[in-house]
């Protein structure tokens, strides 16, 4: 009875964990015409992007990626141990 709470507290964890990153990916692709904004001047001393696509790629993008990246990546490992977990059990 106690492993089956703790197997379905992985699972809705496991859950909102990805819901979270997923939600960062989308507040981060909206915030990319902010940030071209901001980095005008700075790239590659040519001006600005006109597709802000592009700006993925500049710092701190890539590393604001991977770590939400990293975020999701739990959220799904915490998943799957209480599936795991809960298909042992029950």
């Amino acid at each position: 009875m106690q492993k089956e709470n703790f197997s379905e507290r992985k699972i809705i964890i496991g859950f909102k964990t990805i819901i979270l990153g997923i939600s960062l990916y989308i507040i981060e692709l909206m915030l990319l015409p902010v940030f071209g904004f901001l980095q005008k001047e700075q790239v590659n001393g040519n001006g600005f992007y006109t597709e802000f696509w592009r700006y993925t790629g500049e710092q701190p993008y890539p590393i604001i990626f991977f770590l939400t990246g990293i975020v999701v990546l739990m959220g799904v490992i915490l998943l799957y141990m209480g599936i795991n977990d809960k298909r042992k059990n029950g």
